[in-house]
């Protein structure tokens, strides 16, 4: 592959599937940012992929005539933030309040086969460490809450309440229960906190979770020794290593031993 030729569909297929060596995978991520000709055939492709999970076909029976098959949510993400440019944490919550980008941003990530298996994956890490009640911060549509709860778990989510967990209720019928950040004082201590994809949204992370850190006996996490690309948009916050492995240390909570391939880690409290 050359800077200016264009990416073949196996190379959009190793990047869905997650199958390409970070290597390569770095240069198609690059590609994709650079080229509009490219990043256009990606969200077609990851669209495509997606259109036979019985989870598209929630999300357009739960959007019924408003439904949008191909909206290049991606996109259009990183122009709403830059026009809403929320500076306070009141304008971001109120950002991702009334985000219809977002619930299709998460919807085709996993429904494409791009979102890594989390649950599957930490699974025999949850039952060996006797997990029972999960927080799911940022849970969003439900991704994770779902799964865990169907695989027996008392599952809370946590997230702003938007067209995202709308959805999550609407799939769930309303049996997972949704509190917003600022209600975490309203929750009986869980056992777990579960945060996929989430810490990079957090600005105040010791601020924001003291109180859940301070009890939980395990947290699960994406891999944050990883390199974490999140495309375009704006919302981010890209920690070192070092800095998320020191505050989780002031609560008592130690990383396990993982490889950067490995797409989910475990902080675990000695005991």
């Amino acid at each position: 592959m050359t800077d200016t030729a264009h990416l073949p569909t196996a190379a959009l297929e190793g990047y869905l599937r997650n199958a390409l060596l970070p290597s390569h995978r770095q240069q198609v991520r690059t590609h994709l940012d650079a080229c509009k000709a490219c990043w256009t055939a990606w969200n077609r492709h990851r669209w495509d992929a997606a259109s036979t999970d019985p989870l598209y076909s929630q999300l357009a029976e739960f959007l019924g005539a408003d439904f949008q098959p191909y909206f290049d949510s991606s996109q259009a993400l990183a122009r709403e933030w830059a026009t809403a440019n929320p500076r306070t944490e009141h304008e971001t919550a109120q950002f991702f309040r009334t985000s219809t980008s977002y619930l299709y941003n998460l919807t085709i990530w996993q429904a494409s086969g791009n979102r890594p298996a989390y649950v599957p994956l930490a699974l025999p890490t949850l039952i060996r460490r006797g997990s029972r009640t999960i927080l799911d911060y940022g849970c969003g549509i439900g991704n994770d809450s779902i799964p865990l709860r169907q695989s027996g778990f008392d599952v809370v989510g946590c997230d702003f309440h938007s067209p995202s967990t709308a959805f999550l209720r609407w799939r769930s019928d309303g049996t997972i229960p949704v509190i917003e950040p600022n209600e975490l004082d309203t929750l009986a201590a869980p056992d777990t906190l579960w945060i996929i994809d989430t810490l990079d949204h957090v600005v105040d992370i010791d601020t924001s979770l003291r109180t859940v850190l301070a009890v939980v006996d395990l947290v699960v996490t994406e891999n944050l020794t990883a390199n974490r690309g999140h495309g375009r948009q704006g919302f981010h916050i890209r920690r070192p290593f070092t800095e998320l492995t020191a505050l989780f240390a002031r609560f008592g909570l130690r990383p396990n031993s993982t490889s950067k391939n490995d797409p989910v880690m475990f902080w675990t409290r000695v005991r």
